[in-house]
């Protein structure tokens, strides 16, 4: 395998994109975005901080629940 596998511009560009995209969602709790990056099934799993949430609906509904104040964080190193 070469870095021309691994490390092709356009792939790294679009999976960027769509990183700061979901970054900027979650810490302005824009639903909506975070909805349409999110699988729309039963079987998705959210790893929270203090939460573990299993299928669209308890995302949804945890998401709807929450304060949209203080959800800013420092993100460090983070490599694509």
């Amino acid at each position: 395998m070469t870095r021309d596998n691994i490390d092709r511009p356009a792939i790294l560009n679009e999976v960027r994109a769509a990183f700061y995209r979901y970054e900027q969602a979650l810490i302005s709790n824009d639903i909506a975005v975070l909805d349409e990056l999110f699988w729309d099934d039963a079987r998705t799993v959210r790893y929270g901080v203090t939460e573990n949430l299993y299928g669209i609906e308890q995302i949804r509904a945890f998401r709807t629940a929450r304060s949209s104040q203080g959800l800013e964080r420092l993100l460090d190193n983070t490599t694509i």
